[in-house]
C-alpha cells in the first residue's frame, strides 16, 4: 500500500494509521465479561484543586469569551458568560444551556480497552480536559456514546479539529478501534471539507 512514489500526505496518513488505529478488534469482543458502567467512570464531577469549583465549572470559567458571573458569593458555579458551541456554531450565554461533552464518550472507551482499567483511570479519562468540550445540552444528548464513524458536528469547519481530537484522546489512552472505523476515520481526515 506505501509506494516509494507516494505524496507525503499519503505517508503521514499511513503513519497515523499504524499509530493511532492499532489492531483491529472486534468492540463487542473487548467487554464480553464487563458491562459499562457510567458511575464507575464519574460518579460526580470533582474539585481536584479545592476551590469549590468543580471540573464544569472549571471548564466554563476556562472557555467563556465574556466576563462570567457566578451565581454564589463564593465564585463556586457559573452562571452566565459567552460560550461558542464548536458542533452548532451557535453562541451561549447561560451556563445552564451546556453539557461538558466527552469527546470520545466514555461508553466508546469502554468497549475499546478501557473496561479493564483501574477506576482511576477511568476517573482520569472522564475528566481529562483533552476530552471535554462544552455543548449545547441538546445536541450532547443527540450524540450519545457514538464516534466519528456514526455521527459528525453538524457544523461543518469544526469537523477535521474534532475528529484530530477524538483520534489524539484515543492515541493518548491506547484505546483501540476496530479496522472498519478505522477505514472511516482515515477518510474524515482525508476530506478537506468535513
Amino acid at each position: 500500500m506505501l509506494r516509494s512514489q507516494a505524496s507525503s500526505r499519503f505517508g503521514i496518513y499511513f503513519v497515523f494509521a499504524f499509530l493511532f488505529l492499532g489492531t483491529p478488534i472486534s468492540p463487542s469482543l473487548a467487554v464480553a465479561d464487563e458491562k459499562y458502567r457510567r458511575g464507575e467512570w464519574l460518579p460526580r464531577w470533582s474539585d481536584a484543586d479545592g476551590d469549590c469549583q468543580d471540573t464544569r465549572h472549571e471548564l466554563l470559567i476556562r472557555y467563556s469569551l465574556a466576563p462570567i458571573a457566578y451565581t454564589d458569593v463564593g465564585n463556586c458555579k457559573v452562571a452566565t458568560g459567552l460560550w461558542m458551541d464548536p458542533y452548532t456554531g451557535s453562541f451561549f450565554e447561560l451556563a445552564s444551556d451546556l453539557d461538558v461533552e466527552h469527546i470520545v464518550p466514555l461508553k466508546w472507551a469502554h468497549e475499546r480497552g478501557g473496561a479493564h482499567w483501574s477506576r482511576e483511570r477511568k476517573r482520569a479519562f472522564a475528566e481529562d480536559p483533552d476530552n471535554l468540550w462544552l455543548v449545547d445540552d441538546g445536541r450532547n444528548q443527540s450524540k450519545g456514546h457514538r464516534g466519528p464513524d456514526q455521527w459528525m458536528p453538524p457544523y461543518g469547519p469544526v469537523r477535521r479539529h474534532y475528529i484530530q481530537r477524538f483520534l489524539a484522546v484515543v492515541k493518548k489512552y491506547g484505546l483501540v478501534s476496530s479496522e472498519e472505523e478505522g477505514r472511516i476515520f482515515l477518510a474524515l481526515l482525508e476530506n478537506r471539507h468535513g
